[in-house]
């Protein structure tokens, strides 16, 4: 995809209809301005014109439309913002147009109606408009990869951090569709899980419920349903608690730096620090104890039933051997002597009756009764020795000795943060991050009740699935059924292993070409690491991952520059080309690093389109700069306009 050219009208500070022709051809497309000119406000119609929506930092105002429009149009008028880009991509031209129609009313300017079309040029030279806009979009540029290929300089340091791991998936997902792995991971997810209503799987699974008139398994199929549905709800809950999780640690590791930050509160910060590293540390000694108490009575809960039935037997035993009634001398041989002779030892002759008393006796003899009881009594103390009580009191006693030791850091975290709260300036900063804490811990707990009450669900759904298999086994409705299931498992393997394969050579190559490119761009060395779902990590010799704000955005260029290389490089991905849309890049950067950025990302990416406030005309070579525009700026009126050419002196020059 490169653009050719951008539209826009009443879109925030640009009132009048305008456009902005870019370079196709290699050559970097630079828009100057100065700041609160409008740049950011350019680089924001890009994502608005694609996606429809704008990520407005905190002090902007989140209206689309021009502000002086609004205040002149009059009651029930209606007005419209309007954006349209023009590019080509894979040799064939494309156009999108956005347009929102607002109205303006008594009390407030809202928005009546949209509309969003792409259409593409057929082979005479037609437009054709596309079904699916939001669809062909995706497929062309994916919106997980907006904030590299769409990079804000002054603000994507502080937005990529927030927004931590949650972006990872996004990250992940639009990987995929680049490197055309998307349409494995869609099959495999469409194929999914027998236990899982929505899949392909799991509905023929529970298509055997449904066959004959078994009402057991008709039965069983409702139970199941009702299962899943209560595991579903868990989970979904359980990834809601997560994603809060992660805003909220996100936003305790800001308030932190911010903190952290001040030379007046860096000791008491330091302090803090410290205390809480030890809080966590004693925090997760307790639940190795408690883990390790709950393994113990796990293992030995069995003996601990038995114990007790066995002591009882052996009473029972000992008892009956005791109190047998036998006279001495009464043995298993004479027994046997007896039964083999017609005659009593008393001189009387042996009936059925008599021999038969006289069988049952073998059952008070050893080694019955004696044997048995010698058995249990060896049972019952070696299950005895094993259950150890002691060592299970010994799991709880460390747990809350750790506990406490928690609990005094704690007291010494809540005494620090007092005496840092004195400090008027972060007052509110202190407040904000132990309420934080404090519904951090809360969310936490949730967490932990909820995955377990998933994980129970999660057996009762294993359960009902292997009594669904042995109800249906007989039953020979659903023998077609159960094999169309076993081709389904090995073609969901199949895809499974694929993309497995392919990830890991594409991760690896990232890998290379983005340590390649660091290795250019940092003095410091630092290793890279790429895993197989494409989350990057970078960290020092001591593996350290932090990084000043300068070294987050050139390993954010590394990153961008090693997605551009593997397309570049890779002969079945070659047609994928990305516009790189720059806003402020460098502002982050030393001047050495700026122009090592600048030297290395313009031979991998296929566009590039750059706002700058800096002169750049010595930066890049002469025949790397092709079109080059200037905003101009009312910013009383707010409002401004692009005009061609290089048309005022910067502070550089």
């Amino acid at each position: 995809m490169k653009i050719k050219r951008i539209e826009y009208e009443n879109f925030r500070n640009f009132k009048k209809a305008g456009a902005v022709d870019c370079s196709t051809d290699g050559k970097v497309t630079i828009i100057y301005g100065e700041n609160g000119a409008g740049k950011t406000t350019f680089h924001q119609l890009f994502q608005w014109i694609i996606y429809g929506q704008v990520h407005f930092n905190k002090t902007a105002s989140d209206k689309m439309y021009n502000l002086e429009l609004e205040q002149n149009a009059s009651i029930d008028e209606q007005f419209s913002v309007k954006g349209a880009i023009d590019f080509i991509h894979s040799g064939e031209e494309y156009t999108i147009r956005r347009e929102w129609i607002y109205q303006k009313t008594m009390y407030e300017t809202k928005r009546i109606s949209t509309s969003f079309t792409i259409s593409k040029k057929d082979m005479n030279r037609n437009w054709v408009r596309l079904p699916n806009p939001e669809e062909v979009v995706e497929q062309l540029l994916p919106s997980g990869l907006a904030d590299y290929f769409f990079f804000d300089g002054e603000s994507m340091i502080t937005d990529l951090k927030a927004k931590g791991r949650d972006s990872a998936n996004s990250l992940r997902d639009a990987l995929y569709l680049m490197l055309d792995l998307s349409v494995y991971d869609k099959a495999v997810k469409y194929i999914g899980q027998q236990d899982r209503t929505t899949t392909t799987l799991g509905t023929l699974f529970m298509s055997q419920t449904g066959t004959g008139s078994n009402a057991n398994l008709i039965t069983l199929g409702q139970q199941m349903e009702q299962a899943q549905g209560a595991r579903d709800r868990q989970e979904e809950e359980e990834r809601k608690l997560k994603k809060e999780i992660d805003l909220l640690e996100d936003r305790i590791k800001e308030i932190s730096e911010q903190i952290g930050g001040a030379k007046s509160q860096r000791e008491y910060e330091t302090m803090r620090n410290q205390a809480k590293g030890l809080r966590d540390e004693y925090l997760g000694l307790a639940e190795r104890e408690y883990q390790g108490f709950g393994d113990e009575l796990i293992s030995v809960f069995p003996k601990l039933m038995m114990s007790k039935v066995i002591e009882k037997a052996s009473k029972t035993i000992k008892h009956k051997a005791e109190n047998s009634n036998l006279l001495n001398g009464v043995n298993v041989p004479l027994i046997d002597a007896l039964l083999q002779s017609d005659v009593c030892i008393c001189g009387n002759p042996l009936t059925e009756k008599e021999r038969e008393t006289l069988r049952r006796l073998y059952d008070y003899l050893p080694p019955n009764y004696d044997g048995l009881y010698r058995n249990f009594t060896n049972m019952a103390e070696r299950w005895g020795r094993e259950y150890n009580r002691q060592k299970l009191e010994g799991y709880i006693e460390r747990a809350l000795d750790d506990l406490e030791k928690a609990r005094k850091q704690d007291e010494k975290i809540a005494a620090i943060d007092e005496k840092m709260k004195q400090d008027k300036q972060h007052e509110n900063l202190v407040v904000e991050r132990k309420k934080a804490e404090e519904r951090l811990r809360e969310l936490n707990d949730r967490k932990i009740t909820i995955h377990e009450e998933a994980y129970k669900a999660g057996l009762r759904v294993n359960k009902l699935k292997k009594e669904i298999d042995k109800a249906s086994a007989t039953m020979s409705e659903n023998e077609l059924i159960k094999r169309k299931i076993r081709i389904m498992e090995e073609v969901k393997a199949h895809f499974e292993r694929i993309l497995q394969e392919k990830s890991l050579s594409y991760s690896k190559k990232l890998q290379e070409t983005i340590q390649e490119l660091l290795d250019e761009m940092l003095k410091a060395k630092r290793t890279v690491n790429v895993s197989a779902d494409f989350s990057l990590r970078v960290a020092d010799s001591y593996d350290d991952e932090s990084k000043s704000e300068g070294q987050f955005a050139t390993v954010s260029f590394a990153y961008i520059g090693g997605i551009f290389k593997l397309l570049k490089e890779e002969e079945i991905l070659q047609n994928k080309e990305y516009p790189l849309v720059l806003d402020a890049p460098f502002s982050k950067l030393g001047d050495e690093p700026r122009q090592r950025v600048i030297d290395t990302i313009p031979k991998y990416a296929p566009q590039i389109i750059l706002l700058s406030k800096d002169n750049l005309q010595n930066d890049f070579n002469g025949d790397m700069i092709g079109k080059v525009w200037t905003i101009v700026s009312n910013e009383e009126q707010n409002v401004a306009e692009i005009r061609e050419g290089f048309l005022w002196k910067l502070k550089a020059m």
